[in-house]
């Protein structure tokens, strides 16, 4: 099992580099996600807001960091 959370890693890592994106990015909407998962599907409210919440915050974080290079 854990070699192939590794292999799930390393292939997580490779498509972000393809893609320009910090993998902690997927890593944390993948973590929201699994947090929702085991609720039924009208515990499931709230998933888009909490998603929508931590994308705003990061694109506050990354336009600070470009104004600051």
């Amino acid at each position: 099992m854990s070699s192939l959370l590794n292999e799930e890693n390393e292939l997580l890592d490779e498509i972000c580099r393809k893609h320009n994106i910090e993998p902690h990015y997927l890593k944390e909407l993948f973590r929201i996600e699994k947090e929702y998962a085991d609720r039924n599907m009208s515990k499931r409210r709230g998933i888009f807001d909490k998603i929508s919440d931590i994308v705003m915050d990061w694109v506050e974080q990354e336009e600070e960091r470009r104004s600051i290079l």
